[in-house]
């Protein structure tokens, strides 16, 4: 299964294979086009043989940056596997496969492995990587895979990143989900009088990205610690309450994107806005028993009720 965000680039599947499929994608914000081969190998060295064929079948369909990416289920080298003593063939076939392809095997940054398993974390290999093309290069000039945090499954997911995006300043847009922020009303009120809402939208006690980031720092402290033993109760209670305070936070995440897709269709926006503006719009009223239509007297009657 691949899956992309269709905001940011714009898919088509290529060939579909036993073990592979690969797929070509355009970015709709860069002048930049690429091909991404997902792998699911098989854990036996000679059905293994397939993906390999598979992946070399359709190099000759490829221009510009190619991408092999996936679980392989098979390492390279001796370090890349824990309590390894020797190469098998398996490993011997795929790095020959590597090298025979031109692929660039690109290090892992701050992590050894990327699929764990036991309580202990006794069974640990990376078996899962972006194998790229030279044409990468042409791109990117620092390009890297990189280890993100590891949640409820015993692989790690892993990125290719091929620099920072710079995003260009933009005003201050009202989020759904602050609805349900604790406190939100009151700041609201305050706010009413300070004009100090565009502050706060930006504070890092209350931006997404910021709470992520730190909850998937705790989470990855933690995942150090069992890497060395196991859990006490108290951090494994820690652990789950992390897990889920990140779930909910997710859900914010996926409120905050659904209501931007919505801004980005501005036509549609516009169509909203004219009709909050034409329902909330007071064209007349009853003044002292009179029907008057004038801007000035339905103002001024409306501030004297308030006052």
């Amino acid at each position: 299964m691949m899956m992309w965000d269709c905001r940011s680039w714009e898919g088509e599947v290529l060939e579909t294979g036993c073990y592979t499929l690969t797929c070509k994608f355009v970015a709709h914000f860069q002048n930049f086009s690429c091909h991404i081969t997902g792998v699911f190998a098989p854990n036996n060295y000679i059905e293994r043989r397939i993906v390999w064929d598979e992946i070399s079948a359709v190099r000759g369909l490829m221009e510009g940056p190619w991408a092999v990416c996936g679980d392989f289920n098979v390492t390279r080298f001796i370090s890349e596997k824990k309590n390894c003593r020797r190469r098998t063939r398996g490993m011997v076939e795929f790095s020959d496969f590597i090298e025979d392809m031109n692929l660039i095997d690109l290090r892992l940054e701050d992590s050894s492995f990327t699929w764990f398993k036991g309580d202990n974390q006794d069974m640990a290999s990376r078996i899962d990587k972006f194998l790229i093309f030279e044409e990468w290069d042409d791109s990117f000039s620092n390009i890297k895979q990189i280890p993100l945090q590891r949640l409820t499954s015993d692989h790690i997911p892993v990125a290719l990143q091929g620099g920072t995006w710079n995003r260009n300043k933009n005003y201050v847009k009202f989020e759904n989900w602050w609805l349900g922020t604790a406190g939100f009303k009151d700041k609201v009120k305050e706010w009413w009088s300070s004009f100090n809402f565009q502050e706060w939208s930006r504070s890092e006690t209350r931006n997404l990205g910021y709470q992520r980031k730190k909850l998937l720092s705790q989470m990855a402290e933690l995942d150090e610690v069992l890497g060395d033993r196991i859990l006490t109760e108290e951090e494994t209670i820690k652990k789950t309450a992390l897990f889920m305070e990140y779930e909910e936070l997710i859900k914010n995440e996926e409120i905050s994107w659904r209501q931007k897709e919505g801004d980005k269709n501005t036509k549609f926006f516009h169509k909203v806005a004219n009709a909050h503006k034409r329902f909330n719009n007071i064209d007349q009223l009853m003044i002292h028993g009179e029907l008057t239509e004038e801007p000035s007297r339905i103002e001024e009657e409306i501030i004297d009720y308030y006052q």
